[in-house]
């Protein structure tokens, strides 16, 4: 079975006004044992709460939302960390990336590198940093890229 590693801009996508149908689709295909969170976008979560106009939101995402159909804890336990293994992970992927020419974000290739190294594909809609990687768009209905 696939585990999937939540990128911060599909936590983000959930909490919308309106969120996308084919997200919420695709999280309602998933149980929430598959589905972790990296350290990272809760740090990604709070730094964008740090605005008031964010603070709900950032509230919102932290419990994602009822609308999801998860509840509040949703990830108590399923926190990955950037750890030794998704470190020496993300020094690979920025060499290569760099000997490529093609630069990608630091902070997605942590995203990237936490992914690899808990055995996850990541779940974005950031095609461009993560092409070429084990990767899903539900944003795209839900196909992986």
């Amino acid at each position: 079975m696939t585990r999937f590693l939540l990128d911060t801009n599909i936590m983000s996508s959930v909490t919308k006004q309106i969120p996308s149908d084919a997200l919420l689709a695709w999280m309602a295909d998933h149980n929430d044992d598959d589905l972790f969170i990296s350290a990272l976008t809760i740090a990604e979560i709070w730094r964008g709460a740090a605005g008031k106009a964010q603070r709900k939101k950032a509230l919102s995402v932290g419990s994602l939302v009822r609308r999801s159909g998860r509840t509040p804890g949703t990830f108590a336990g399923r926190v990955l960390p950037f750890d030794e293994k998704a470190a020496l992970a993300w020094a690979r992927l920025m060499a290569e990336d760099t000997t490529k020419g093609r630069p990608r974000s630091a902070l997605d290739m942590i995203i990237a590198a936490v992914a690899e190294a808990s055995g996850c594909d990541v779940v974005a809609d950031n095609e461009r940093d993560f092409a070429g990687l084990g990767f899903v768009n539900p944003l795209r209905d839900g196909m992986p890229s």
